[in-house]
Formats: C-alpha cells, sequence, structure tokens
C-alpha cells in the first residue's frame, strides 16, 4: 500500500500535499480494466478526440513505456504520443518506484489513456506546495478541458488564505466550462484525523467531489451490484461528509469503481498491479467527461449542474457507510447522487430538456466553523447557601406563597 501523508513531505513542511491514498488489494483479485468500467457505466462510443485533460502530479513521473505494457496487458488502444508532462515552477518529474507516487502518476494517466486514447493529455507536474499545486491548477484551466486532481488533505490542514485562492481558482476553470474532478479521500469520514471531516479540494463548492464504491460484474461484464467501499472506516474507505470551511457543502458528488479488491489493472514502473482509491475515480470521470464531450461536438456543460439537477442519469448507492455516515437513497454523504450512468446523462444533453449552462460562479468565501461561546459556570452552592435557601422555602410556604 502506497502512502502519502503527513509523514511524507517533500519541499514545503508547512504546506505539501498528499495523494489521495492509491490501495492495494487486500486479498488476491485481477482487477478491472478501464474498457470493462466503461462498459458497466454505459460510456458512449468515442475516443475523446479534440478534447484536451489536464492531471494535476505533486511527484512521480509519467512512464511511457507503463503505458504501452498496459495496453497490451488488456488489449487496449493507446497513444503515449498524446501524453506530455508539463512542469510547472520549475518542477521536473521525479520518478520515486512503484511503491511512491509514481503509482499515482501511472494509475491517472492510465486510466485517462484507455478511457479517452484520442484525448491530449497534460499532465502538469508541480511543486509539492500550496502555490505549485494551485499554479498547476491556473495553468490547466488555461490549457486544458476538463482536470483531475488526486492530490488533497483534510480541511483542518489548510490555510484559510489557502483555500480563499484555491476557490476563487475553482469558481473561474467551472465560469470557462472546465469542470475539475477530486477525489474524495480514502481514510473514511475522518480523512486520516481524529474527526468527521471532509478533503480539500474535493469539498470546494465549484469542483466535483468523487467517491468510491466496489462494483460488481457479471458474467457479460454489465454492472451487477455497487456499494459504497468500505474496507476499513479509519484508514481503506471512501471519504465524505459535511464540509465545516463552506457550510451545507455535502461531500462527493458522484461516485465510481475505488474500492482496491474491484480495482483498476496498470503497469507501475515495469510491475503489473491493481490499484484502487478514489484516487482512481476523478481521471476514470475526467476521460469518461472527455467523451462525452466529445459525442456532443464538444459543447461545453456544467458537469456537476446537470447530474445533481437531474439525479436520475445515476445509479443510487444505498448500501454501505465509511464510518460516519450512511448511504441511503437519495443523495447522501458517501455516494454523492451516485454512479453517473453515461448512456443516460448523454440522453439528457441531446434530450429536448433544455441543459443548465455554465455561468459565473461567485467565488465563496470559506467560513470556518463557529466555536460555540463556553457554557456559563455555575455558581457552586456551600453548605450556608443551601441552609439559607431552605429557610427561605420555608418561610414562603408558611405565607402560602
Amino acid at each position: 500500500m502506497a502512502l502519502f501523508g503527513s509523514n511524507k513531505k517533500t519541499v514545503d513542511e508547512t504546506d505539501a500535499r498528499q495523494a489521495s491514498y492509491i490501495r492495494r488489494p487486500h486479498i488476491p483479485t485481477t482487477g478491472y480494466s478501464a474498457a470493462q468500467v466503461a462498459k458497466a457505466y454505459n460510456l458512449p462510443a468515442g475516443d475523446g478526440t479534440g478534447v484536451t485533460v489536464g492531471i494535476i502530479e505533486l511527484g512521480g513521473a509519467y512512464n511511457a513505456a507503463d503505458l504501452v505494457a498496459l495496453g497490451n496487458l488488456v488489449g487496449a488502444t493507446v497513444n503515449p504520443a498524446n501524453v506530455v508532462s508539463v512542469p510547472v515552477q520549475g518542477a521536473q518529474p521525479v520518478s520515486d518506484g512503484p511503491n511512491g507516487a509514481d503509482g499515482e502518476v501511472a494509475l491517472d494517466v492510465q486510466i485517462v489513456a484507455q478511457v479517452a486514447p484520442g484525448a491530449h493529455i497534460r499532465v502538469y507536474s508541480c511543486p509539492n506546495t500550496d502555490a505549485g499545486f494551485l499554479a498547476g491548477i491556473a495553468r490547466a484551466t488555461a490549457e486544458c478541458d476538463v482536470i483531475s486532481v488526486s492530490w488533497g488533505s483534510a480541511e483542518s490542514q489548510w490555510a484559510l488564505s489557502s483555500v480563499k485562492s484555491y476557490s476563487a481558482a475553482f469558481a473561474a476553470a467551472r465560469a470557462k466550462g472546465v469542470p475539475v474532478f477530486a477525489a474524495a479521500g480514502d481514510a473514511g469520514s475522518t480523512d486520516g484525523t481524529n474527526t468527521n471531516t471532509t478533503d480539500y479540494p474535493a469539498a470546494d463548492p465549484n469542483v466535483i467531489g468523487c467517491g468510491g464504491t466496489r462494483l460488481v460484474l457479471d458474467s457479460n461484464g454489465a454492472r451487477l451490484s455497487e456499494v459504497t467501499w468500505d474496507d476499513n472506516a479509519l484508514n481503506d474507505a471512501t471519504g465524505g461528509g459535511v464540509s465545516r470551511l463552506f457550510p451545507g457543502r455535502q461531500v462527493p458528488d458522484v461516485s465510481a469503481n475505488a474500492d482496491p479488491v474491484t480495482g483498476w489493472v496498470v503497469v507501475v514502473d515495469g510491475q503489473q498491479a491493481v490499484i484502487g482509491g478514489t484516487s482512481a475515480v476523478a481521471p476514470w470521470y475526467a476521460g469518461a467527461y472527455a467523451v462525452t464531450l466529445q459525442a456532443v461536438k464538444k459543447a461545453r456543460f456544467d458537469f456537476l449542474n446537470v447530474v445533481t439537477a437531474n439525479p436520475t442519469v445515476c445509479w443510487d448507492v444505498v448500501s454501505g457507510n465509511n464510518g460516519g455516515y450512511r448511504a441511503g437513497p437519495g443523495r447522501d454523504d458517501v455516494s454523492g447522487v451516485g454512479v453517473v450512468d453515461f448512456g443516460k446523462l448523454l440522453a439528457v444533453l441531446n434530450g429536448a430538456t433544455p441543459v443548465p449552462t455554465p455561468v459565473p460562479i461567485p467565488t465563496p468565501v470559506p467560513t470556518p466553523t463557529p466555536t460555540p461561546p463556553p457554557k456559563p459556570t455555575p455558581t457552586p452552592v456551600t453548605p450556608a447557601d443551601a441552609v439559607f435557601a431552605h429557610a427561605a422555602r420555608m418561610w414562603l410556604a408558611a405565607k402560602g406563597l
């Protein structure tokens, strides 16, 4: 299991971010190819041609040979020439081995490259600092049609000043029609802390927070069942809950396959592996959005607005929990509105019903959860006070009062 947590700071101890932990299965499993998941979720025909996908990375390096090997392994069409590494603020991709951030990069790139082999994929290698992360978001917004983010931290680990800057950047991306899909975390409702919280940037109101499920296919490759991913609510389950920075904001918005037991086949530094985590869900939706955008002739649409306004385009996940929250009918704080059926989504986009269009979104101002005022301490009653109070009650009773 490759972890990028608080013990792995890379550049700046005060603001380095972690990958939404990639997870390896705890029992033998063969995993799924992206084509299998695409079939189960009714992704329309297409390869994402004409669409540019941005992937934000704060560590690790892309390996073209791994992508070729993955394509041969699962019989997928991939095009390494469509993948470009983009240094941000002078940062260069640095390989750190199959158990390091290379696994995150391989997972992100290989999912998108399988789902949308015709799309241009720009892998932004950013310094692992708040400033570097933000610079990557800004550049990807300027150059891409959709963005995938599998890095973040619990809200309590962010400074409010940083959140305000990020929130403005995400509002700008949404106003431009560039959806940002972000992993909701993989340590259950506590996100690796000692209290229920959500992961940022998935918790931002202008980001599509991506939660995790366990997807089971039938013998024909069709979706047979799907429940919340929850192997261990403390450190091996989908993130989700209610934001403390943005009151009323529920995370995630949508979900998809993330359980490492039903994980995704990848090749990392020449080694075949199965990896899960919500780190897989963000690139899945980014790649699926690219194919859908191609299907609607590149007419950009506000993914978050359309899906939440039309929840019937999703399969509702009603079983499972992540420790602090339980899935149930309708939107919940474990799976969001559910798992998108892209066949139904495309029907809505191509239907007679007007689709909400992207509009400038005001930048929300994050508000810390107020600390309740301390309860007044009762004045202690001394024995003499007690005697006086008893005498007073007896006098009132004698007067009939």
